[in-house]
């Protein structure tokens, strides 16, 4: 006969299963009392490996880099109270990304909220509207399980919640006593995709032939072989962010900060489409707001955002259906009047001056910037900080074809940038990643350093130390408040030499190109801290922009 903790808890260690049979290989636990069948329960599962942090809000980042880099959705576990709230951040910026995230938050049963009890608020519909659904997940509700498992990965994937009301007791008394279900109550569900029918693609291909000068736009995008060889194929402008991941395609359209500073039309298309999620090119944005495209589609599934308030048409379909079978069905073009030349000659000026630029002797960080990411390795994997360092390397652009980029785009926090990076290293111990990360975002998230077991060997991490948040010593309004700037800049003295030591991690510290690639020499894993002037970094991109 059961016991009464196996009795309150048997429906969780069925969830746990369940979870490994929709592909869940990781979980990220916390420690914590009432989550205690959760953290048995992956922790004894064969075929789930655990990662413990003490830091939910660390933790919450650190999933979302796990399951960003294995492609697999990753299980997030906490107890109840506030412990929940922590993970908010990382699901926020999973939702706009769409990474499958489960989430599963140990609770008070419901009749304890609000009745002075201690760890008890209220977490129902806690992530919402940030999650693609929220249930409650008790025996008699087995069903609930299967269904946020299945939202979790049909369509566009994305974040759900799990709340689970454990009632005492729920320690079992051995571990031995814990069994997993041999058959799950699951149903068998079958998602055959979207596919654009026939006389949709007449319409389609009739516009196309009537538009004239026609850009493709890729917002942010994971790593995709299959749609740069895709892309490759086709003879028209493309136009990619370096967290589009298209740095694989023939002379994409890189540095469009530089690209679109014209004041003048010939660069607007007739026709645009887009694919992926956000843009980082403020300048790329202005220009497409003023200079609308006449017809502008948005291919892809989730969210279809529209940044330059310009969209006529969605497309729901991955993009490598559709430009496949754009290729099957041989759409070509006639009355391009020379756009795609007329692009192609703006950025081979553009590489020229920003070549020219770089090899200024002024130190800065975006010579610094250009010099770490010409060193990455082979098939390495880089990961930008928001505010300035996804900008400068945005600005610079990558030439290393198989080198995937990540950065939390979503939501562009600085909140979770090191434990994200460590969840990407952990899910892929095979090759050497490298976080380029200001100085505020790094102090910020120092506990995505704190692992209870062993720190990645295969990530480094590069800090970009200008004293403070440098962004603001660029951006017109904050720049201009006099004394009053420094609540924006928040200057500072701080290091990381003592963090490093803290964690037991190699430490390296330049403030020149000389040492800088000295530097780089060996770098395999740690911290290489690059410090530089907030000024001259300001004067070198001000002048890059005015073109001088």
């Amino acid at each position: 006969m059961k016991s009464v903790a196996l009795q309150n808890t048997q429906h969780i260690y069925d969830l746990v299963e369940l979870c490994a049979q929709k592909g869940v290989r990781k979980a990220v636990v916390c420690p914590g009392s009432r989550c205690a069948p959760l953290l048995i329960g992956f922790g004894k599962h064969p075929i789930i490996k655990t990662v413990s942090m003490t830091d939910e809000r660390s933790a919450g980042y650190v999933g979302l880099g796990l399951a960003q880099q294995s492609g697999e959705p990753v299980a997030l576990v906490c107890t109840s109270g506030t412990a929940a709230q922590n993970f908010t951040p990382a699901v926020t910026e999973a939702f706009y990304q769409n990474v499958p995230l489960i989430v599963l938050t140990a609770d008070r049963p419901p009749e304890w909220i609000d009745q002075w009890d201690g760890q008890t608020i209220h977490q129902k519909h806690l992530y919402e509207p940030h999650v693609k659904g929220s249930f409650v997940f008790e025996e008699e509700t087995w069903n609930v399980a299967e269904e946020a498992l299945e939202l979790a990965l049909c369509g566009a994937p994305g974040p759900v919640h799990l709340n689970i009301p454990i009632r005492e007791p729920f320690y079992p008394d051995g571990l031995d006593d814990v069994k997993f279900a041999t058959e799950t109550r699951r149903t068998q569900s079958i998602n055959n995709g979207d596919i654009i029918k026939e006389k949709n693609w007449e319409e389609l291909q009739t516009e196309l032939n009537n538009a004239g000068n026609v850009l493709i736009l890729s917002g942010q995008s994971e790593p995709n072989a299959e749609l740069v060889g895709l892309l490759n194929q086709i003879d028209i402008p493309i136009v990619g962010d370096i967290i589009s991941n298209l740095h694989g395609v023939d002379n994409v359209i890189k540095n469009a900060d530089l690209v679109f500073k014209t004041d003048g039309n010939n660069l607007q298309p007739n026709l645009m489409i887009t694919f992926g999620r956000s843009v980082i090119s403020k300048n790329l944005k202005l220009y497409f707001r003023k200079y609308k495209p006449k017809t502008h589609w948005h291919i892809g599934l989730g969210i279809a955002g529209d940044p330059f308030q310009s969209l006529t048409k969605t497309v729901r379909v991955d993009p490598e259906y559709f430009f496949g079978e754009w290729l099957k069905r041989e759409i070509t073009f006639s009355n391009q009047n020379g756009y795609h030349s007329i692009l192609a000659e703006v950025q081979t000026k553009v590489d020229s001056v920003l070549k020219s630029k770089l090899n200024e002797p002024d130190f800065n960080y975006f010579s610094a910037v250009w010099k770490v990411m010409e060193a990455m390795p082979e098939n390495g994997v880089l990961h930008l900080g928001n505010s300035m360092p996804v900008r400068i390397a945005n600005i610079i652009g990558l030439k290393t074809p198989n080198v995937n980029v990540w950065s939390n785009r979503g939501t562009s926090g600085i909140d979770g940038t090191v434990s994200t990076a460590v969840g990407h290293a952990l899910a892929d111990p095979k090759r050497t990643h490298t976080l380029i990360v200001g100085d505020l975002a790094f102090f910020y998230d120092r506990n995505g350093l704190w692992l209870n077991h062993e720190f990645p060997k295969n990530l480094r991490i590069v800090i970009l130390n200008d004293g403070g948040g440098g962004i603001f010593d660029i951006i017109h309004g904050s720049s201009n408040q006099g004394k009053l700037k420094e609540l924006f800049t928040t200057p500072h003295n701080r290091t990381a030499e003592l963090t490093a030591k803290e964690f037991g991690l190699d430490y390296r510290s330049t403030s020149s190109m000389e040492t800088l690639e000295a530097s780089l020499g060996g770098f395999e894993k740690g911290i290489l801290e690059i410090f530089t002037d907030m000024v001259t970094n300001t004067e070198f991109l001000n002048s890059l922009m005015n073109g001088e």
